[in-house]
């Protein structure tokens, strides 16, 4: 209800706003954010004592509030009004907060004398604000970016407790061409459990194609490096098309392996927006993971069986002014 009247609000004012938004230059943008998670999972594990069976349903809602302020002004003249700050290279201070509910429930069906059977119900919410600076200089194409992130999670239920994580995040980058872009990311985890490094690579570019169509490629590669030994490595890849200047859509590709060899993930995810006015926009995506994780239980050698499907989506609407 909360996130409807938000809706509402936020719709209204950019009905307002966009009648007084002058040859869209813009300082401010503003907007809320809906995702919602869904997973259900099934595994077996077979050994030389005994058969586990686990099944898994976790709920998860995302609640969103970012603004913006372009300290150097946006103009959104050139190109697709959803690269607007990408073209104008447009230097910025964003502010996020989410708001997160997790449902999580479990069920164990064991043989095993080491795993007793279980069952039950949990749920978690927790808090995440952040704080981001990108600044540009327009006339060499060089960029920085920080960032700050604080986060925390409370755990009700049989396992209740509660957790905290911070990071920070330091980068660099520059425009090779007037539409092309290469960063340098570097980003420093600390929780409650453990603490991770991430360095991160980014390129974008925006093309023509044809006389009125655009379109858009972001490739990426991140290697995280944990404590435990873990390591992560993530790839992206997202094509995005624009027939005008008011509508985006396109295909979004990301790819996690983990080594422990204990997950890996493949993401497919299909996005849209649309420019209802030049100060308007509303966005929507689904996403799809394929999902394989592997371990053993118990100490004991195990051959594993494992069905896991996990999908999502996001709703988004935003104004400048």
């Amino acid at each position: 209800m909360a996130l409807r009247i938000g809706l509402r609000a936020l719709l209204l004012g950019a009905i307002l706003l966009a009648g007084g938004a002058a040859a869209d230059d813009f300082d401010f943008e503003v907007g809320l954010t809906y995702d919602r998670t869904q997973l259900d999972s099934e595994q077996t594990f077979t050994s030389n004592v005994g058969t586990i069976f686990n099944a898994t349903e976790v709920d998860t809602d995302a609640y969103g509030l970012f603004g913006s302020w372009y300290f150097a002004g946006l103009s959104d003249d050139n190109g697709p009004r959803a690269r607007a700050a990408f073209v104008d290279r447009a230097s910025m201070l964003s502010v996020g907060y989410v708001r997160t509910d997790v449902t999580f429930s479990t069920s164990i069906v064991s043989t095993d004398p080491l795993v007793p059977p279980f069952e039950g119900e949990f749920e978690s919410d927790g808090d995440a604000y952040a704080l981001d600076l990108r600044y540009v200089w327009r006339d060499s194409g060089w960029f920085m970016n920080a960032g700050v992130a604080e986060a925390d999670a409370n755990v009700g239920g049989t396992i209740g407790g509660s957790s905290d994580a911070t990071a920070w995040r330091l980068g660099v980058g520059k425009y090779l061409f007037d539409t092309t872009t290469l960063a340098l990311d570097v980003s420093e985890t600390d929780d409650d459990v453990a603490d991770a490094t991430v360095v991160a690579l980014a390129f974008a570019h925006l093309g023509d194609m044809g006389e009125t169509w655009q379109y858009g490629v972001d490739l990426g590669y991140a290697r995280t490096d944990g404590d435990f030994d873990l390591e992560i490595d993530s790839w992206n890849a997202a094509l995005s098309l624009y027939p005008n200047r008011d509508v985006e859509f396109g295909l979004r590709i990301v790819e996690q392996d983990a080594d422990p060899e204990f997950l890996e993930s493949t993401s497919y995810e299909g996005f849209a927006s649309w420019f209802v006015t030049p100060s308007v926009v509303l966005g929507a995506s689904y996403r799809v993971d394929d999902v394989d994780s592997r371990g053993s239980v118990a100490f004991q050698p195990a051959d594993r069986d494992s069905d896991t499907d996990q999908d999502g989506f996001s709703l988004s609407v935003s104004v400048r002014f």
